[in-house]
């Protein structure tokens, strides 16, 4: 999955594509490599799974939060609603070296597979990743899937090279469809009287609007809302080259995707604002804090509804639903999210905020056919 396309519906992850092989080394040290599906009911294999994961994203993002392992072991037997997960493991005799975890949408873009392909830094430019792609690649083919895409960093804001992702997808025919930036904000540094002002400054301009928050679970009457405004993220989001259609929301679907995360143990901090004259929920944003890393927080989707725009929503949602996740987490330190770079207006919040840029992530895509 997408990070910048698909972190609306709180299904995006870090996706790394890493492992090149080197040119003309597609077999050689790949031959003893076994590749199998992960077994769930296997707790060795679901333990190797966590430690790739972890370890793999973490040598080349060391600043990044660690995974949780208490939504792992759930999420591996509970997949959040909208795609088949499939994760295989590549092994060396006892030792796992690399994963590829394919999702394949079930409701939309069901020509497309999302693959997050990682291997431990010890065992890239050895044939690893290229052979876990190849796997992928066949196994979506076999269900019609035709396209291929990615998430991963690939520089820092300087342009040094982060990772072994570029020469990958050089390799493998992936293009670079979306620049995404990811942007950081420090809360021991925060300048709450600056956040005071952007506060005090935005709700004169929201006259006849009102929040309301909830956590892991919205009030059942605003899901049509939620719903409606989900299904429109794509539609107003910067999607550059990619090829990839709008999902279609609708109730059910929203509210299966809220139960499926209460099960992974996370915190969630959402905010809404409701058009007082219609009661409509007209924009949102929400932050997440993962179980078992209570010094981190994602900040995730913020949309506002284009016909309520210029009322500064965007920056109230966003403002009021961090102090709530201050006053209740006091360990999170640190809040990350990505942008497109494109995305000029949702960047000048988050910089008023006192989001900085860290690096800048590829949204790769292919044909297999």
């Amino acid at each position: 999955m997408l990070a910048s396309v698909l972190s609306t519906n709180f299904r995006a992850g870090i996706y790394l594509l890493s492992g090149r092989a080197p040119v003309g080394h597609a077999g050689g040290m790949t031959q003893d490599l076994r590749i199998v599906e992960l077994d769930v009911d296997d707790p060795t294999a679901v333990e190797a799974a966590f430690t790739v994961g972890n370890e793999a994203i973490l040598a080349d993002l060391p600043d990044l939060p660690p995974n949780c392992r208490a939504e792992h072991e759930v999420r591996v037997r509970l997949p959040m609603p909208g795609a088949e997960r499939h994760i295989f493991l590549a092994w060396r005799g006892d030792e796992p070296v690399g994963l590829v975890q394919a999702d394949l949408p079930v409701y939309d873009n069901l020509g497309k597979s999302f693959l997050d392909i990682l291997v431990l830094k010890e065992h890239r430019r050895q044939g690893v990743g290229r052979a876990l792609y190849r796997h992928a690649v066949d196994f979506g083919l076999a269900r019609g899937r035709t396209s291929v895409m990615g998430f991963s960093v690939i520089t820092d804001l300087g342009g040094a090279p982060i990772g072994s992702s570029a020469p990958f997808a050089a390799a493998t025919g992936l293009e670079n469809k979306l620049i995404d930036v990811r942007r950081r904000l420090d809360l021991s540094t925060a300048d709450d009287a600056e956040l005071d002002r952007l506060l005090a400054g935005s709700w004169p301009k929201a006259a006849g609007y009102s929040t309301v928050q909830w956590g892991n679970r919205p009030p059942e009457e605003l899901l049509e809302d939620l719903a409606l405004l989900d299904s429109s993220f794509l539609d107003e989001a910067p999607k550059g080259d990619l090829d990839f259609e709008a999902e279609k929301v609708d109730v059910d679907r929203l509210r299966r995707t809220y139960e499926t995360r209460a099960h992974y143990g996370a915190r969630a901090y959402e905010t809404g604002v409701i058009h007082d004259a219609s009661g409509r929920l007209v924009a949102w944003s929400a932050l997440r804090v993962a179980k078992s890393v209570d010094w981190h927080a994602w900040q995730l989707v913020t949309l506002v509804d284009p016909a309520h725009r210029g009322h500064r929503l965007g920056m109230i949602s966003k403002v009021v639903n961090l102090r709530t996740m201050r006053a209740q987490e006091p360990a999170v330190r640190i809040v990350d999210t990505f942008n497109a770079e494109v995305n000029t207006h949702m960047i000048a919040i988050n910089e008023a905020m006192g989001f900085r840029a860290m690096d800048r992530w590829a949204n790769w895509q292919a044909s297999v056919a």
